[in-house]
């Protein structure tokens, strides 16, 4: 089972994207939810009126985050074989939680018993959509994600350090954000297309 990771920035249009291509290869692909975007919606304390953010929140929150990502693919696998589908489409990937952690990708998967190549190995493709806040910083906002906690300066940190995070993998695709939504679409669904019919996939 090949396993894909749609990533970004805040406001990359991820939610946006996958659902065009969960409507595109119906039958054929499986969407695996963002793993952040499900504990906070399940009842994991997010910062705010109560609780104030800290490294503390942060690191306890990437620690839960590492235990559900693998189990939401494992899950997500056993659906998309009983179902016919070829591929798993994940919303971030195991090592996303690297931009969001102070020392980045080595400092990660130090604390939390990662080995990188075997956290990069995990997937076939990645798929980097460019958040608003580096293409088109006037046009960002936190509207459509109830959950984003970034302001424009931390977005674009966040950003740059998620193509930090998976630098490297031979896999690596980048779609600019100065394109439309739209055009991310039809570049993510062409490499899919060619992925499922066992085609490379040319940068």
């Amino acid at each position: 089972m090949k396993k894909i990771v749609l990533t970004g920035g805040p406001c990359a249009g991820k939610t946006e994207v996958l659902t065009a291509l969960a409507w595109q290869f119906a039958g054929q692909i499986a969407i695996v939810p963002e793993a952040a975007t499900v504990l906070l919606s399940g009842g994991f304390p997010a910062p705010g009126s109560e609780l104030p953010w800290s490294e503390e929140w942060q690191a306890e929150f990437q620690r839960a985050i590492c235990q559900l990502q693998p189990a939401l693919e494992e899950a997500a696998e056993l659906k998309a074989r009983s179902q016919g589908a070829r591929i798993l489409l994940c919303d971030r990937g195991l090592l996303d939680g690297a931009a969001y952690t102070p020392g980045g990708r080595s400092a990660f998967c130090s604390r939390f018993g990662l080995e990188i190549n075997t956290a990069m190995s995990r997937y076939s493709r990645i798929l980097h959509l460019e958040s608003l806040a580096t293409a088109n910083p006037e046009q960002y906002g936190r509207a459509g994600n109830a959950h984003r906690l970034e302001n424009l300066e931390q977005a674009q940190a966040l950003e740059l350090a998620t193509r930090e995070v998976w630098s490297g993998h031979p896999g690596y695709f980048f779609l600019r954000g100065s394109a439309r939504v739209e055009a991310k679409t039809e570049r993510a669904g062409a490499i899919l297309a060619r992925v499922l019919r066992d085609l490379p996939v040319p940068v």
